[in-house]
């Protein structure tokens, strides 16, 4: 399996300066791809993982992480063929999770963004914040 270390991934600004859910972050995230996906470009799995946000909406029922993929480079998470795979925090942990495994549907290269959610409604929303997605890192699924 093949790793990139990338450092700060999450570094993630504030989305409204009132909630304090979404910011954080930083440290190295380690990216592997390229498992179990057969022959001939039938994809496989990313296995992403990265520091955690420390922030206590995101680590209560309705926090968690969005992980944003697609193989367009300098893609945004609205963007059209942009797939995504929540990671909520789970009732009973001490924190959400910090890694998840991406399952892919065809080989090449794999742009991944991530993003941290939270509880808390913004100011005019509903349903929770999400901060801005992270810098993106990629990996090359053979």
């Amino acid at each position: 399996m093949k790793f990139i270390f990338i450092r700060n991934i999450l570094s993630l600004g504030l989305l409204v300066s009132t909630i304090a859910a979404c910011g954080g972050g930083g440290g190295d995230a380690v990216v592997g791809g390229g498992g179990g996906g057969g022959g001939g470009g039938n994809g496989g799995d990313i296995t992403i993982s990265w520091a955690a946000n420390r922030e206590a909406a995101v680590n209560t029922m309705g926090g968690g992480y969005i992980v944003y993929f697609s193989q367009s480079s300098g893609f945004n998470p609205g963007d059209g063929g942009v797939s995504s795979l929540n990671v909520p925090y789970v009732s009973g942990a001490a924190a959400a999770p910090t890694s998840a495994v991406i399952p892919v549907a065809s080989s090449g290269t794999w742009y991944v963004r991530i993003a941290a959610i939270s509880q808390l409604d913004a100011p005019g929303s509903t349903g929770g914040s999400e901060s801005v997605a992270s810098s993106q890192t990629s990996v090359n699924v053979p």
